[in-house]
């Protein structure tokens, strides 16, 4: 973002350059010597022109890239924590701890049926994906 003295200094810069614009075209019919000290002069302002001109719509382009990455990056995070959410009880559900084979048993699974050889892969998977979750 540009500061706020960076955004009128641009515009004036911007503004002086296009009145310099016009001085040159009514310079056309100038002398050699006078045109070549003028295209050497219009050299120069056209260079701090055109850096005005890259920064404020640089900073404008550069700002619509900043929010989506920011909305792009509070979806992410909302699926990440669903992501370990999930993880965790996958991991609290596990046969082969002892607080997961009893919940598995509470709810009708016997240790060694699919349902709970399942729950052990899920538990895994969760462990290998979310180590910390």
């Amino acid at each position: 973002m540009l500061s706020r003295l960076a955004v009128p200094a641009s515009l004036v810069v911007l503004a002086l350059f296009a009145v310099l614009v016009g001085f040159m075209i009514y310079e056309l019919d100038a002398d050699d010597l006078r045109w070549t000290r003028l295209a050497w002069l219009f050299a120069g302002v056209e260079a701090i022109a055109f850096a005005a001109a890259g920064a404020l719509f640089g900073s404008s382009v550069q700002r619509a890239r900043a929010e989506r990455a920011e909305k792009e990056a509070d979806t992410n995070k909302k699926d990440a924590e669903g992501g370990r959410a999930l993880a965790r009880h996958l991991k609290a559900d596990d046969p082969t701890s002892p607080a997961g084979g009893s919940r598995l048993e509470a709810l009708g699974a016997r240790p060694d049926s699919g349902a709970a050889a399942l729950a052990a892969h899920h538990a895994d998977l969760a462990r290998q994906l979310f180590p910390d979750a």
